[in-house]
């Protein structure tokens, strides 16, 4: 199970490093904070790669809303991928193999 709770010392931090460097003048005091999940590799980077014991298989892990601002470009790749079993783009910095 997640904690989903937002801690004081979090919204703090949170106000400290995002808000008050930008808008000095604005309150420290939090009214409501909602926390939410999302997927990312070690790196924060995609993982586009066929699996290594079947080239049948693509696994492409865009990583939440990251991947969102990106779906249009990685929507492309993987079409190729899987009409033509390769693709024009060079997507070799999001293999899996980096993990190894």
């Amino acid at each position: 199970m997640v904690n989903r709770d937002v801690s004081e010392e979090e919204a703090a931090a949170m106000h400290a490093k995002y808000v008050a460097p930008y808008m000095p003048n604005l309150s420290s005091r939090c009214i409501k904070a909602i926390s939410c999940l999302y997927t990312a590799t070690p790196d924060s980077e995609f993982v586009i790669d066929f699996h290594s014991q079947s080239e049948r298989i693509i696994i492409a892990s865009p990583c939440s809303g990251h991947g969102f601002k990106h779906s249009a470009a990685i929507g492309e790749v993987l079409a190729e991928l899987v009409a033509n079993g390769r693709s024009r783009f060079d997507f070799s910095a999001f293999s899996l193999g980096r993990f190894s």
